[in-house]
């Protein structure tokens, strides 16, 4: 890790507030940067246009109103395409001793949970998708430096360090929103894989292992997000479509009653019948009679079986 790394413990054992070391505004056009890297965090905002951003590990496009942030000595490079123009804002920071202008990183840290949460998880990068506050927050801090430059007043000083520490504690926040977002599109993914795996599979006989198995997750983990956003379990879940084939088969169809459990994947005609009963409060021969269906004789027999 870089020495002036955004997450060196250093700047939050004693008092250490953001220093800006160098911004500047440019457009670029048919340009490819070579690999380089720099001392301090880099922030990269795109005010217009598009460009795409290339680092050791990732290929990333951006466009207007995103924001890139880059560690202390990550290797990248800016690319922008002949014909599309790209006009950016760059920031650079370090730390310096707060000598009395706060908060320090170490008081953020202490009462931001989220910026905690950051600093713990070292992103070499981070990516922000067209935030506005974010661009409002930086045009404050580049009209404050703009004023007369950090340093030559303490108020306009302490000013650039609150916009500053502002800046990065929404950072934080907003990269925990999106960590928090994606977990969800996640578990969203899951269940809705789970769900096609049932529709595709529910003739047979199918058990909340086989599939887990299939979206490659835990059984019991997926039986709790399963839960959670479907409220119902799996096993419920898989009942209440069986029941609505069976209710289709006995309404629409001339299948036999006797041969229905095998159409949703019960192997057991009389556990068919009960948990059909159960569900409905009706027999299955008495649900096709209700919907004004011809009744065979094979039904009316499986009729009588089932009321012994």
């Amino acid at each position: 890790m870089n020495s002036n790394s955004f997450y060196d413990a250093k700047w939050r054992d004693g008092e250490f507030r953001p220093k800006i070391m160098a911004y500047y505004y440019k457009q670029w056009e048919d340009f490819h940067m070579g690999f380089h890297q720099h001392d301090w965090t880099e922030f990269m905002y795109v005010i217009s246009g598009n460009c795409t951003v290339e680092t050791n590990k990732d290929v990333i496009a951006m466009r207007k109103g995103d924001l890139i942030m880059l560690d202390a000595g990550v290797p990248h490079r800016l690319i922008v395409e002949s014909g599309s123009p790209c006009r950016m804002l760059n920031v650079e920071f370090g730390f310096q001793p707060c000598d009395g202008i706060y908060p320090s990183m170490n008081q953020m840290a202490n009462h931001n949970p989220m910026f905690a949460k950051l600093l713990e998880q070292r992103l070499d990068t981070i990516v922000l998708r067209d935030y506005e506050d974010i661009q409002v927050n930086l045009r404050n801090l580049v009209f404050e430096l703009d004023l007369g430059g950090e340093g030559k007043e303490q108020g306009r000083e302490l000013m650039t360090n609150l916009l500053m520490s502002q800046l990065l504690v929404r950072v934080g926040r907003l990269v925990a929103v999106e960590a928090k977002n994606s977990t969800e599109r996640q578990i969203h993914q899951y269940v809705r894989q789970a769900t096609e795996y049932i529709h595709q599979y529910y003739d047979t006989a199918i058990q909340a292992k086989d599939i887990a198995a299939a979206v490659n997750l835990h059984p019991v983990y997926l039986q709790r997000i399963f839960k959670s956003n479907m409220n119902k379990t799996i096993n419920e879940y898989l009942v209440d479509l069986r029941m609505d084939k069976a209710k289709m088969l006995l309404a629409r169809t001339d299948v036999p009653i006797i041969e229905v459990a095998d159409h949703i994947g019960l192997n057991s005609r009389q556990y068919f019948s009960m948990l059909f009963k159960k569900m409905t409060g009706i027999s299955p021969a008495e649900y096709r009679k209700s919907k004004n269906t011809i009744s065979s004789w094979t039904d009316y027999e499986v009729e009588i079986v089932d009321n012994i």
